[in-house]
């Protein structure tokens, strides 16, 4: 049986990845995916079109991204198809809806991003349109907002600690629907095997801008400390994390992007990391839930 390590809760809204402004193109319906990618013979085409890759605050907890496109032709621009590769994923992304661009307009084609590589090195990648016209537009899309190198770091950091260090999973956690006590989350910390070496720790669990750990009498933290050594081959331990509403209105809960993804602090072999650990889709939805409960309570 794991041992269980109360503590005050604590959550952090992961705005890692959002960039101030980057929101301005509105995003297209999600893709429908598609599981192979036929050749094409068809002709380039001799539109003008700027491509680029950016990730929105809104695609974050849903592993998302944008294949940006910008038309800086004369014509509207139809695709009927859009492709984009990357070494950095693990298999093609796809939307095979149409999408139709004005002239000096741009249009964001929502891409729903598959399992990470991992893979170091620099990501080399490519992004195709399929247009109306029977043409293709080709070409290496531009990284504006710096992102790229880090799309996949959320999930390839919590899959090193786990190599490494110890596996984080949240088990079934205690969310009161009625909203009538503190919701509590619980993350199993499994270490990874070995002979009783130390391999890190657990340092505390960040409070989000949606959620906030409490302490034992129920007081507001910004984090919850935990301190909790990792020792190779050891049983799993589970960290009980207690919850506040960090804010009660309502536009905050509609609009939640990214407060049940949780920071955890910790190090490996020695070094400081931080590892952003979303709860399951099923947790988030009664999560906040709850909160609308426990705030109008």
């Amino acid at each position: 049986m794991p041992s269980s390590v109360p503590a005050a809760l604590s959550v952090v809204l992961c705005a890692v990845l959002g960039v101030a402004g980057c929101a301005t193109a509105p995003a297209e319906p999600d893709p429908v995916p598609e599981t192979t990618v036929p050749q094409t013979t068809a002709p380039e085409a001799t539109v003008p079109v700027l491509l680029e890759i950016v990730q929105l605050r809104g695609d974050v907890a849903g592993g998302f991204v944008e294949l940006r496109v910008t038309n800086e032709g004369t014509d509207e621009l139809v695709i009927e198809r859009a492709a984009y590769d990357s070494s950095a994923w693990s298999t093609t992304m796809t939307r095979v809806d149409e999408a139709r661009i004005p002239a000096g307009a741009r249009r964001n084609l929502r891409l729903q991003l598959p399992e990470p590589t991992c893979e170091p090195g620099p990501v080399e990648h490519r992004a195709t349109l399929e247009l109306a016209d029977g043409s293709v537009v080709e070409g290496e899309p531009q990284d504006p907002l710096g992102q790229l190198d880090a799309l996949d770091d959320r999930v390839c950091d919590v899959r090193a600690f786990a190599r490494d260090v110890a596996g984080l999973a949240w088990l079934a956690p205690d969310i009161p629907a009625d909203g009538s006590r503190a919701a509590v989350l619980r993350l199993e910390v499994s270490p990874a095997p070995g002979g009783g070496e130390r391999l890190g720790s657990i340092d505390d669990v960040a409070a989000t801008v949606l959620l906030t750990p409490t302490d034992a009498r129920g007081g507001r933290l910004e984090a919850l400390p935990v301190a909790l050594e990792i020792v190779a081959g050891a049983a799993p331990t589970v960290i009980e994390v207690p919850l506040a509403p960090g804010r009660c209105d309502l536009h905050a809960v509609a609009e939640d992007k990214q407060g049940t993804i949780f920071r955890i602090r910790a190090t490996a072999a020695g070094e400081p990391v931080d590892l952003l650990v979303p709860v399951p889709d099923d947790q988030r939805d009664a999560l906040l839930g709850w909160v609308v409960a426990r705030c109008a309570g």
